[in-house]
């Protein structure tokens, strides 16, 4: 075998092994894709918690007073106001609020808890930065704030002050399919209007 033959074999086989391996990764990577894998009903979804126990399901978006760390006021204001009663004093703090009606709090529990994975992956998504705009504020019969998820359009991240909360499987859409909630629900700020 010729010198040249033995060197497009090598490429071809490189080749291969690379159109291989990047299939492999593009598998791996499209199972964290979302895919409606749950089929809780309208009736169920309002009975989840913190959704079941909730007087007012509550959007809203957050833009610092004071400069410094965006993100940074909107988790010592959330952490403040938790366990307190929410009024319209505590409300005028956001710069935007939207109370939700019940098919609302039914789409985005749907969101949330109906939406997963496509395939159980092997991989998952990480990003390092937090700077929370928005939040889903939960206020129970007595007008307190028992609960909050905070959101991190821009990084794809959360906090809540429960850890029973969550957003459920993080697949890759469902933040974009959140942030589209909000902005259909006229919450702009951290949606469409971008603070950073």
């Amino acid at each position: 075998m010729t010198f040249r033959i033995k060197i497009i074999l090598i490429f071809l086989f490189s080749t291969i092994h690379i159109f291989s391996q990047n299939r492999r990764a593009d598998k791996e990577i499209d199972k964290l894709n979302c895919k409606k894998n749950n089929t809780l009903n309208p009736e169920e979804l309002l009975k989840v918690f913190p959704y079941g126990i909730s007087e007012k399901v509550i959007l809203v978006s957050y833009q610092n007073h004071i400069p410094g760390i965006i993100g940074e006021e909107l988790q010592k204001q959330l952490d403040k106001f938790a366990g307190q009663k929410i009024d319209s004093a505590e409300l005028s703090q956001f710069k935007e609020i939207k109370i939700l009606e019940t098919s609302e709090i039914v789409k985005i529990a749907d969101i949330i808890y109906n939406y997963g994975y496509k395939s159980k992956p092997t991989i998952y998504e990480a990003t390092k930065c937090y700077f929370p705009q928005n939040a889903i504020l939960f206020i129970d019969k007595e007008g307190k704030l028992f609960s909050f998820i905070e959101l991190c359009f821009g990084c794809s991240r959360f906090r809540t002050n429960i850890d029973k909360i969550n957003l459920g499987d993080e697949c890759s859409q469902k933040y974009d399919m959140i942030k589209e909630f909000f902005k259909d629900n006229n919450i702009l700020y951290g949606t469409i209007e971008n603070a950073l």
